[in-house]
Formats: structure tokens, sequence, C-alpha cells
């Protein structure tokens, strides 16, 4: 089954394509939030023959959800009504998946970190997602 991992950001939108079967995910190239990112988003799906969208769900240390997290749930309403039906929208616990994606990148330079960041974290979160399988 192939799964596509959003890590949600106001700015960008990080992603990550993987494959529950082989349980491999490779980060791609974040998209820019606004206008015209959902058919983005629908194009990425298509061309992929994506399953699943886990998209990740910011919760607090406690695991309560705030404002991010409420952003984030309107973004996958809205993102629904754009995909067929046999794609399925789910959400996924990506507390401290930023801070994981900064440790894959310990060999990075500072000012390409923000470059990678989001889509790193897309793929935390399929790879912690592959994990629970």
């Amino acid at each position: 089954m192939k799964v596509l991992g959003v890590d949600w950001g106001s700015k960008k939108i990080g992603l990550a394509l993987g494959d529950t079967r082989l349980k491999l995910a490779i980060p791609l190239k974040p998209l820019k939030n606004g206008e015209g990112v959902f058919s983005d988003l629908l194009n990425i799906i298509k061309q992929h023959n994506v399953d699943v969208v886990l998209v990740g769900l910011p919760l607090t240390p406690s695991g309560k959800e705030g404002q991010r997290a409420s952003e984030v749930r309107k973004f996958v309403e809205k993102l629904r009504t754009f995909l067929p039906e046999d794609v399925l929208v789910e959400l996924w616990d990506e507390r401290y998946t930023t801070e994981e994606a900064y440790r894959l990148m310990v060999n990075v330079k500072e000012s390409k970190k923000r470059e990678f960041k989001d889509s790193l974290s897309a793929y935390v979160i399929l790879m912690e997602f592959f994990e629970s399988l």
C-alpha cells in the first residue's frame, strides 16, 4: 500500500512517500502552502497511486490538542473533499518528529536544515507508522 506522509505547516507542507509492504519512505519536495495546494496534493496522490494520506497531528507533550492541531484538522477536512473516496486520510501523532528530523540532519549545514526539515518530519511520521504495523 502506498502512503503519503504529510507534515502540515502554515508556510510549507512537508511530504514523504512510502510503501507499507517494503516499509520504506523517501522525502519529497515540500509544497508551498497556499492557493492550489490541494490540487498539487491531488496530483501527487494520483501520480504515485497513493492509498492513504497520513497527516501529522501536532499534539502538546501531554497529548492534548492545541491551536495548531485545530488548523491541521481543518486542513484534513478540506483535503478530504478533494480526494477520491478510495483514498483514506488518517491523522498520526507527530509529537517530536521535528526534533527527530533535526537529529537526522546532524551533518547538514545550518543554512540547509530549514529547507529539509518539513519533508524529513513527514518521513519520520511514515517511519513511525511503519514501525507500528
